[in-house]
């Protein structure tokens, strides 16, 4: 029963993170950090149309969104910062939906967060850093 309850949980917690998109985050990572589109947390549609990012997990474009975001939100839960979603039809030089950390205006401070959170958590030792870029 007790299990029953924890899957309900679980399951209305990502619904209502998906549906709460009122919620507004403020960056303020030193340098070139800014808002940016993230899963229940916050949405903020005005990412700049050129950027460098730490790409935590990518995800073909075939996935559904909501996959995605509880990944997302899975290592939000986990304790990484600034965690977000990058839909591919939105930047040409996206060929998959990614889940990032980190808005940033330098290849230099994106690998600054790369490297910190490749130290914190084990798991993202395939994390890298990638341009994003909205050319279209």
């Amino acid at each position: 029963m007790v299990l029953v309850f924890a899957v309900v949980g679980l399951i209305v917690g990502i619904l209502v993170g998906l549906f709460n998109a009122s919620n507004a985050h403020s960056g303020g990572e030193a340098g070139g950090q800014v808002g940016a589109e993230t899963t229940g947390t916050h949405v903020n549609d005005a990412l700049p149309p050129r950027f460098w990012t730490v790409v935590l997990n990518s995800f073909p474009r075939s996935s559904a969104r909501s996959v995605v975001e509880a990944r997302a939100k899975q290592l939000e839960n986990e304790g990484v910062q600034e965690v977000g979603v990058l839909d591919p039809s939105q930047y040409s030089s996206l060929q998959a939906w990614a889940v990032y950390s980190g808005v940033f205006e330098t290849q230099a401070e994106a690998k600054a967060r790369r490297d910190e959170l490749r130290g914190r958590h084990p798991d993202l030792q395939g994390a890298y850093i990638k341009s994003v870029t909205n050319d279209s």
